[in-house]
């Protein structure tokens, strides 16, 4: 009988030539002159003043429309590819039902009360049109903040976001309840920047609408003042948090737009993107079928220093409430086949063994580059509310940004001017009831030696089988 591999094997085998050539680059970085002499003190902007949205002939003029009413009338539509609204699954019912306690009914296909598919068009990016997904709030929405979360990589387009891979609905939705959250759903591989030139795989909507992509004019300048005006919101309290390829990104809007965000959430991103490190950013960019040239020029040059959070750290003296997480690659409690996220499947610890290691490896030094440069300029959490959470174990995955938006509640607490001791209280409670409803394997999922056969079988027929592949093309 002919064996077939495990379908994860092969690309978990590829990825492992990743790691080193990650952290040779991120070796590289830190070793750089660039990084290097001594970091002047700087002293941090009194908080006071809000800044305004930043000026610009775009500034306020995304066009918002909707929400569509039930899923059939968004697919309708057609101006999302739907191989890429996976997402839709968490904003319309999946079946009939009804709330006797409130009176109410709905259909399969009905969005959910307080969720939200918006088409928004981009003036920026030549009419394009961007799914926007809200969620909003049910206590005091008058006056509710509102939270910006922008996905990873992928930009939601794929099956890494929010509110496929957390809680992230029913935590600020349900548990909060007192704020807006607005998720862009495309985007990615763009880094959400401004770039220099065009990219024919990146550009467009799914109606072929599109210039060169502008996704920092879009959602700090177009997108706040209609959305927030959407949301029915007085407050101009807000935060941003990324992940992954995003935590960068929110570092940057947090250096360009000084206290445009009251708060700033950066999980597992990696502060140095230009210059040497312009070789991580490209194996992004790669996936994206795109370089680093399209979207910033020259790596050395002035375009690409200005988005390179690194190099200004000095700038984040002028903003407050900012926390930055990232973990060293060992593998943690999420990783492990007894823990909640694998829950016995010793298999799945393929992907954390290897590519989830190297990437929040790179992350972990990248992490303490701007640790120490941001110590040396006395940018602190006692002087400017910049919180690091540098955890022992974990890896570059799903159920640790989830512990972030949970631990760095208090953080973007504290920033929308909320109750800090009721964030922690919400922070706790989260965690409680979620370990109580994801136990986990415990022991029972424990990996002895007996256990891990399978996977070394996996892993030596998916080498062969690439062997024979190899051989066959020569």
């Amino acid at each position: 009988m002919t064996r077939r591999p495990y379908p994860r094997v092969a690309a978990a085998a590829v990825a492992a030539a990743l790691p080193l050539s990650i952290i040779s680059v991120i070796s590289v970085i830190g070793a750089s002159p660039a990084f290097g002499g001594e970091a002047q003190p700087v002293t941090a902007q009194a908080s006071g003043e809000k800044s305004a949205v930043p000026g610009s002939q775009y500034s306020g003029t995304a066009t918002i429309h909707g929400p569509f009413p039930t899923r059939a009338a968004a697919e309708t539509d057609g101006y999302v590819d739907e191989s890429k609204a996976g997402w839709r699954d968490y904003v319309y019912q999946a079946e009939d039902g009804e709330n006797a306690e409130e009176s109410t009914s709905w259909s399969a296909g009905d969005r959910y009360t307080r969720m939200e598919e918006l088409k928004v068009t981009s003036q920026a990016m030549g009419g394009r049109e961007i799914p926007v997904v809200t969620i909003k709030a049910k206590a005091n929405p008058e006056t509710a903040p509102t939270i910006y979360l922008l996905n990873g990589a992928d930009g939601g387009e794929g099956g890494a976001n929010w509110l496929k891979q957390t809680s992230a609905v029913d935590f600020y939705g349900n548990r909060i309840g007192n704020v807006n959250v607005v998720i862009p759903m495309a985007g990615a591989f763009s880094y959400y920047t401004d770039w220099q030139q065009p990219t024919s795989s990146l550009d467009t909507d799914a109606h072929g609408v599109g210039t060169t992509q502008k996704w920092e004019t879009f959602l700090t300048q177009e997108l706040p003042g209609p959305m927030e005006n959407h949301l029915g919101t007085s407050s101009d309290k807000r935060a941003i948090i990324g992940m992954s390829m995003t935590g960068s990104t929110s570092l940057i809007y947090a250096k360009k737009y000084p206290g445009f965000y009251d708060a700033v959430g950066s999980y597992s991103g990696c502060a140095a993107t230009s210059r040497e490190a312009s070789q991580i950013t490209q194996l992004i960019l790669d996936r994206g079928d795109a370089s680093f040239e399209q979207m910033w020029s020259d790596p050395y040059g002035q375009v690409a220093r200005d988005n390179d959070a690194l190099l200004n750290a000095e700038k984040l003296a002028d903003q407050h409430n900012i926390y930055v997480s990232s973990a060293t690659g060992l593998l943690g409690e999420h990783d492990v086949s007894s823990g909640v996220v694998l829950n016995g499947n010793v298999v799945g610890m393929i992907t954390p063994l290897t590519d989830g290691f190297a990437i929040e490896a790179g992350s972990n030094v990248c992490t303490h580059l701007l640790k120490s440069t941001t110590d040396d300029l006395g940018i602190t959490e006692a002087s400017n509310n910049l919180v690091y959470n540098i955890r022992n174990a974990g890896t570059h995955q799903w159920g640790y940004w989830q512990d972030d938006m949970w631990e760095s509640w208090p953080v973007i607490a504290r920033g929308l001017g909320l109750d800090v001791a009721e964030a922690q209280r919400q922070t706790a409670g989260a965690q409680a009831d979620h370990l109580e409803a994801n136990p986990g394997m415990g022991a029972a999922g424990s990996t002895p030696v007996s256990s891990l056969l399978p996977v070394f079988d996996a892993v030596e027929q998916g080498s062969a089988d690439l062997a024979e592949l190899n051989n066959a093309e020569q």
